[in-house]
């Protein structure tokens, strides 16, 4: 009963925090429309994608009447134009209905779907690691119904480790292993690293800076992250590495544990061909969750040195010892300290938060640097 509790106490917080950092996000863009619009383009997205539930309960020889939906968790930035449903029959049958409502990406978002359905497929042959089986596609949209998967997120299942439910080492292994099998069946061959593409970027970005046209926390130390990268850079320039498409998304909500099986969700991505990029956004694309808490050592980027040898044994590999990764690493610490540069003048708590957990990643960086 204790444990239940537990689990629904952390539900409510994971929520908030959903909640609160998509008013973070949205805080640091320029409104285009009232609350009262917004809302009802949330709502007329819902009803856009149940719109669809007679066609594909007909396709799929499925009872159309007496489903009952229930809105899953989406990201607030995005509510307006997707929306994600667990489908209950009346006969009991669970899927997820998931619908996205975006023209502008639309042509995008049908190649993701494809490198889902890719990855399902691919990860059949492979003993408790999936991603949920796409049963129904709209020829013209991104709208699908897919299985529903049993399981809390990783996310979830970490944070109980903390409360004494579950062995924090075993779950990160589990992580760890189950992102090797996805990175093996997306295997896209030896590969050398240029990073030139990307030094443009951060180059463009810093001039930006110095010239006070791009507005960030803190930018001597900014900067300094700049610099650190083309170093970086330098270091893993030319090496070697075995590349594979991307999940695009890879946080630790998009990863769900039963004790059975890991399963994949929400891929966003087609043609990336980096796996280190999918592991640095496990431990940075909610900074500072995953941070190392007080009493733990911390080890590369300021995470716990026992949660990288857990999983790195799980994944098969030392990634903080690899160039690449460790440039990898750098890129997503910079591209979340430039999103804090749309911060608005009195930051909210989250941004404070984020922007205290940044510089000491990059404090952490740097020493490791020697």
């Amino acid at each position: 009963m204790f444990c239940a509790l537990m689990r629904r106490c952390l539900i409510q917080l994971e929520r908030h925090a959903i909640k609160s950092f998509g008013v973070w996000m949205n805080s640091e863009m320029a409104p285009i429309v009232t609350d009262h619009e917004y809302q009802a383009a949330i709502e007329n997205a819902q009803a856009r994608a149940k719109a669809f539930w007679p066609r594909i309960a007909s396709d799929l020889g499925l009872a159309a009447e007496g489903a009952r939906f229930r809105q899953l968790l989406v990201n607030s930035r995005y509510q307006h134009v997707r929306s994600v449903q667990e489908v209950t029959t009346a006969t009991g049958q669970r899927y997820v209905l998931r619908a996205v409502f975006d023209d502008t990406t639309a042509a995008r978002q049908i190649r993701v779907l494809d490198r889902h359905q890719q990855a399902a497929l691919d990860l059949q042959s492979v003993c408790g690691v999936s991603s949920p089986d796409v049963l129904w596609r709209d020829q013209d949209s991104a709208v699908v119904l897919m299985d529903f998967v049993q399981g809390e997120s990783a996310y979830r299942e970490l944070a109980m480790t903390e409360y004494g439910f579950g062995d924090r080492a075993e779950v990160l292994r589990r992580i760890g292993c189950a992102v090797a099998e996805l990175h093996r069946v997306s295997d896209a061959g030896d590969m050398q690293f240029w990073p030139k593409p990307f030094l443009k970027q951060i180059s463009a970005r810093a001039e930006t800076v110095r010239a006070g046209k791009f507005q960030v926390l803190k930018p001597k130390r900014y900067l300094g992250l700049c610099a650190l990268l083309h170093r970086e850079a330098r270091r893993a320039r030319k090496q070697t590495f075995r590349g594979a498409l991307e999940h695009g998304d890879l946080h630790l909500r998009n990863i769900l544990m039963c004790d059975s099986e890991v399963s994949f969700i929400d891929y966003s991505n087609h043609d990336g061909i980096f796996p280190q990029r999918d592991i640095a956004d496990i431990w940075l694309s909610n900074c500072p969750d995953h941070l190392a808490a007080e009493g733990r050592t911390p080890g590369f980027g300021g995470v716990a040195r026992a949660d990288w040898a857990a999983f790195e044994e799980g994944y098969g590999a030392e990634l903080t010892t690899d160039p690449i990764f460790r440039f990898f690493f750098t890129w997503r610490l910079f591209k979340l300290w430039s999103a804090l540069g749309r911060k608005r003048s009195e930051p909210r708590q989250r941004t404070q938060d984020v922007a205290a957990a940044a510089e000491h990643v990059l404090e952490q960086l740097l020493a490791a640097e020697g």
